[in-house]
């Protein structure tokens, strides 16, 4: 009796290979050996461009801290940016 073990790694390669290449492309290193430099430089770029904006919208907040609807939309908007950056450097 012979019995065969299926190759797990090759039907979940062959079976997700198109979510993988989605997410790839969206910028999550999924199933990835080396980070490439061109990921790198993407994910330096990225990290930087978001804690800019971030430090920008808590300096717009203070400049224009005498209208409270401008400063409550971007304070709610920086919360959702904070909830997302810690991924960035989580996900190296």
């Amino acid at each position: 009796m012979c019995n065969e073990v299926p190759e797990v790694k090759e039907m979940s390669n062959s079976r997700f290979r198109s979510i993988i290449f989605l997410l790839r492309l969206a910028g999550s290193p999924i199933k990835m050996k080396e980070m490439t430099t061109l990921y790198a430089i993407y994910m330096t770029t990225a990290i930087s461009c978001t804690c800019t904006t971030l430090v920008g919208m808590y300096v717009d907040a203070y400049v224009h801290r005498d209208d409270l609807g401008h400063v409550m939309t971007n304070i709610r908007t920086s919360f959702g940016f904070t909830d997302v950056l810690w991924m960035s450097f989580y996900c190296r």
